[in-house]
């Protein structure tokens, strides 16, 4: 059998021993440190992923407690644009003036359209219903603590509070908003209400996209639990928890900790809280910890099973060169030793002659590849490949003439290829080589150790994959996050800005007009007899016409102009850098567009006009809440001179 090593081995040297004591001690310290580290890192890594998912929480939190805001808002609006409407002789109980009553009815009904989860409704100084929706529930009255709190209410704002059963007039839980009507002197006078059953909240939970495990809930300032989402009914209208959020939420922001707690269900979630602006409400969204740190935990167990291969691999290499040492004496002299060793190894050992057939093979090949020794010795070595190990080995062989033919004789190759199995299967063996050279220096054969690696690169696969997974997730999470503030800024049916974007926008805008000394106008538009189209023509129809004059608008907008959907039929427009006369000829051309235009719509030809009002800074309004009251005051007086107008602020 010929030898693997070419050359006669040296003798261990007993100096060498203590050489030997102080690489495997600087192998201890370095496992030591390594393993030191990986604990480290795998920690910092779990609270990183605790911090991040928590901060996810709480964005998400927020922007379900901005699109709530936002709903809230709008039917605030319509409490304070009936409060522009009614007279001290609508809020009379009982009205006797039949017509008087279908009035008031036919108003509320009208605004009630456009807020349609709320329910409302006209009460006098007694809190008595003097006027709903519906026409029903006339007579009813509030309980009296209830009333007397709207008596005391004396903010700017509306009165909101969650109300239940046991204290509404109607015997069911709901959530109320409430504006009071006073006297020139300040008497409270009575006031106008909106409604919406806890029911409705749940519906539109129920209606948010959430992940498997994941759960949302609103809570009111005494921290009872008023909506959620998985629905928990033994809990709702309860105390959820015993947190304080308020200080809760000032601690989370200023340290970006993670609040991990068990939910109410038994799950332990990742929590992130927000108050809604302006509302004695709290949104509460949690993340299932077992799917936030699944990954964290896939990597820890990689990284510790790497860690560990790492370390037997080592203890593995340094008791092989242990052995090694101890029997180099014995290897020298006999080449039966030799066999011995090599019969011995987990990897395979080989020997070729010039014509690349196999001269000799160990015991592992057997174990590894499952054919006999008789069955390997006198083949090819490109007989045991497969077709794709032929084609790598094709390209070994020339790049071991082109080492050869430059005078790079000797030179290990270190290479990885697939070679057949008994069963018909492939197994990948990483083969490092060498040249063996006669006396004349030509090449008598090969030899060389192969090593089964195909767990290995199985496991840098599996790597791979969980890699590009994660990217798609992180590309999915940015998708939703722009699709969240699309849907938290614009309308969903003319694609113009919403009423919340523009409470935010005006006053940047307005502090950059004074700032620079820039004029700023403000425009208020409403559709006139805008119902009739929808009572006549259909709610398909209105939505045809409120898409055909956002259309009108855009395509006369300057890029600087922020054109936004108010509510309903209104709309409303900035325009940065316009005077009094600009603005009025802008919207005169609307106007004009709008009123010469039919709207098709199936078999209708739809006429309609617009009134508007206009409000320009710095000649009329020094804030910009009083800017955008006095263009809608100028809205009401056009509709009040025989609408298809338009009224400029005269201040």
């Amino acid at each position: 059998m010929p030898k693997i090593f070419s050359g006669e081995p040296s003798p261990v040297h007993p100096s060498l021993q203590p050489s030997l004591f102080k690489i495997y001690g600087a192998l201890l310290v370095f496992f030591m440190v390594l393993g030191g580290w990986l604990a480290f890192d795998l920690q910092k890594g779990y609270v990183k992923v605790l911090a991040d998912q928590s901060y996810r929480a709480m964005q998400r939190s927020q922007i379900i407690g901005q699109s709530f805001r936002t709903q809230v808002l709008a039917t605030d609006y319509v409490l304070r644009d009936l409060l522009g409407r009614i007279q001290p002789q609508d809020i009379v109980y009982p009205d006797y003036d039949r017509n008087h009553a279908q009035r008031m009815t036919q108003l509320l009904k009208e605004k009630s359209d456009t807020v349609p989860d709320f329910f409302l409704v006209v009460f006098n100084k007694d809190c008595v219903f003097t006027a709903t929706e519906s026409g029903d529930h006339t007579g009813a009255s509030s309980k009296p603590a209830l009333c007397e709190a709207r008596k005391a209410h004396a903010g700017s704002g509306p009165l909101v509070s969650y109300v239940s059963g046991a204290k509404s007039a109607s015997g069911s839980s709901v959530l109320m908003l409430s504006r009071n009507f006073t006297s020139p002197t300040g008497e409270f006078q009575g006031g106008v209400m909106a409604v919406m059953e806890l029911e409705k909240a749940q519906h539109w939970f129920d209606s948010l996209n959430l992940e498997s495990g994941d759960s949302v809930a609103l809570l009111d300032d005494a921290q009872i639990l008023l909506a959620r989402r998985p629905l928990l009914e033994k809990s709702m209208e309860e105390k959820a928890t015993d947190l304080n959020i308020p200080g809760l939420l000032i601690s989370t922001a200023a340290q970006s900790a993670a609040l991990t707690r068990l939910d109410l269900d038994g799950s332990e979630r990742i929590f992130g809280f927000s108050q809604i602006e302006g509302f004695p409400f709290f949104v509460a969204f949690g993340f299932d910890k077992s799917g936030v740190i699944e990954e964290w935990q896939h990597r820890a167990v990689e990284l510790t099973t790497g860690f560990c291969i790492l370390l037997l691999l080592a203890l593995a290499v340094a008791r092989s060169q242990w052995t090694m040492l101890h029997q180099r004496e014995e290897l020298r002299s006999s080449e039966e030793h030799f066999r011995m060793l090599a019969e011995n190894m987990a990897d395979l050992v080989w020997c070729t002659d010039a014509q690349m057939q196999f001269t000799y093979v160990n015991a592992a090949d057997q174990r590894v590849r499952g054919f006999a020794r008789e069955e390997v010795i006198g083949t090819h070595i490109m007989d045991n490949l497969t077709p794709q190990g032929k084609d790598i080995f094709a390209t070994i062989l020339q790049e071991r003439r082109e080492l050869e033919l430059s005078s790079h004789h000797g030179l290990v190759l270190k290479y990885e290829l697939p070679m057949n199995l008994k069963n018909g299967g492939e197994v990948w063996i990483e083969m490092t080589s060498v040249p063996i050279y006669d006396s004349h220096g030509r090449i008598s054969g090969y030899q060389g150790v192969g090593r089964d690696v195909s767990k290995r690169r199985q496991h840098e696969a599996n790597l791979l994959q969980s890699k590009q997974q994660l990217e798609e997730q992180l590309l999915e999470a940015a998708e939703e996050t722009s699709a969240l503030h699309e849907l938290a800024t614009h309308d969903a049916l003319t694609g113009l800005y919403n009423r919340r974007f523009l409470d935010a926008t005006l006053p940047r805008e307005f502090a950059r007009a004074k700032r620079d000394g820039d004029r700023l106008a403000v425009i208020m538009l409403d559709l006139d007899h805008f119902k009739l189209v929808n009572d006549n023509f259909s709610h398909a129809a209105g939505d045809k016409v409120l898409v055909t004059l956002a259309d009108l608008m855009k395509a006369g907008a300057r890029e600087s102009d922020l054109i936004c959907r108010y509510g309903g039929e209104e709309f409303a427009v900035i325009m940065p850098g316009m005077s009094v006369d600009q603005a009025l000829e802008r919207v005169e051309s609307w106007r004009r567009q709008l009123e010469e235009m039919l709207v098709v719509y199936g078999d209708f030809k739809i006429s309609i006009t617009l009134s508007a009002g206009v409000a320009v800074f710095p000649d009329q309004g020094d804030s910009p809440g009083l800017l955008l009251a006095l263009a809608d005051q100028m809205l009401y007086k056009s509709k009040k001179e025989g609408r298809n107008r338009i009224s400029v602020c005269s201040l």
